[in-house]
C-alpha cells in the first residue's frame, strides 16, 4: 500500500465538504484498490492522501491522480479546483535516521556479498 498526496488549488472561499474522503473514495473503482482517503485542508488548497493497493509507486501514483481527476470532474463542491501534484507522500525523519544509523551510508539491505546463511 503507498500514500499518495494529491495537492489541489482551490478558490478563495472554498469549504471542505465533511464527507469529501468518502465521496473520493466513491469515485474509485474496486479495481483501483483505494483503500483510504485523508483530507488537508490548507489556504487556498487541498490536500487529499490517497491509500493505494498497488503493485509499484508508479502504478499507485497513476491509480491517485485518475481517482483525483475524476473526483474534481464530478463533485460540484469541487468547482474551480485544479490539480497542482500528485507523488508519494517521503517520510523524511525515516531516511534521516538511517542516515544516522552506524555507517552513516542509509542504506537498508545488505549488499549481495555481504549475505550469510541466517539472510
Amino acid at each position: 500500500m503507498y500514500l499518495i498526496h494529491v495537492r489541489l488549488h482551490t478558490p478563495r472561499d472554498f469549504q471542505v465538504p465533511e464527507d469529501l474522503a468518502a465521496q473520493t473514495i466513491a469515485e474509485a473503482t474496486p479495481a483501483e484498490s483505494v483503500e483510504h482517503v485523508s483530507v488537508h485542508p490548507g489556504d487556498d488548497a487541498l490536500t487529499l492522501g490517497l491509500y493505494v493497493v498497488a503493485e509499484s509507486l508508479l502504478i499507485a501514483e497513476q491509480v491517485a491522480l485518475v481517482v483525483a481527476r475524476r473526483t474534481v470532474a464530478r463533485l460540484p463542491t469541487l468547482t474551480g479546483s485544479r490539480i497542482t501534484s500528485c507523488s508519494a507522500a517521503i517520510i523524511a525523519a525515516y531516511f534521516d535516521r538511517t542516515l544516522e544509523r552506524p555507517g552513516g551510508d542509509g542504506r537498508t539491505m545488505r549488499l549481495p556479498n555481504e549475505d550469510t546463511a541466517e539472510s
